[in-house]
């Protein structure tokens, strides 16, 4: 019989929080677990890059010295929290051709740590907005204006339809 080893919790991951690169995993973690679903959502197939930060909120003036730029464009790249590279993602993400732009305006965040976020490749244009809830961990609240609420926990399918949504639904779940 198989058994596995249950570890004891972690002191650095349970408690402290993420392996990550600092200083916040607030900011720099929980920016690119942001990013890495981003990057997902445009199949690896991103462009441009419009990130918005509300004037009230903490983002619009801690984004650059807490990390969340170098978290964001990490995971844009694809990479991890611990990665050594992050300090350069900005670089390295002008590198890979991709444009970004930041704009500190009101978007009107009803959470102080609200990442707003339009992508764009030569075919797909996608809207999120996402919020830090700390220690590294997210909740994605908007997708293309429609509320939803994913942590990034699992992995979970988003179905478009133009018409018949209902219809489709009703297929897949009896499909289950």
């Amino acid at each position: 019989m198989n058994k596995t080893k249950v570890l004891p919790p972690s002191i650095l991951n349970d408690v402290i929080g993420p392996v990550m690169r600092g200083p916040s995993s607030s900011h720099c973690a929980a920016a690119l677990r942001i990013g890495r679903i981003a990057r997902d959502l445009m199949k690896e197939n991103i462009n441009e890059v419009l990130i918005e930060f509300d004037t009230n909120g903490a983002l619009a003036t801690t984004h650059k010295s807490q990390g969340s730029d170098m978290g964001l464009f990490g995971g844009l790249l694809g990479w991890n929290a611990d990665d050594d590279r992050l300090t350069k993602s900005e670089s390295a993400l002008e590198e890979a051709g991709i444009k970004t732009e930041i704009k500190i305006h009101p978007i009107g965040a009803i959470h102080p740590s609200t990442y707003k976020l339009t992508l764009k490749n030569e075919t797909t244009e996608h809207q999120l907005i996402a919020i830090s809830t700390g220690g590294g961990m997210i909740e994605i609240i908007e997708l293309d204006e429609i509320s939803i609420s994913m942590a990034g926990d699992y992995f979970e399918t988003i179905i478009y339809t133009r018409k018949d949504g209902k219809r489709i639904i009703e297929k897949l779940l009896n499909k289950l």
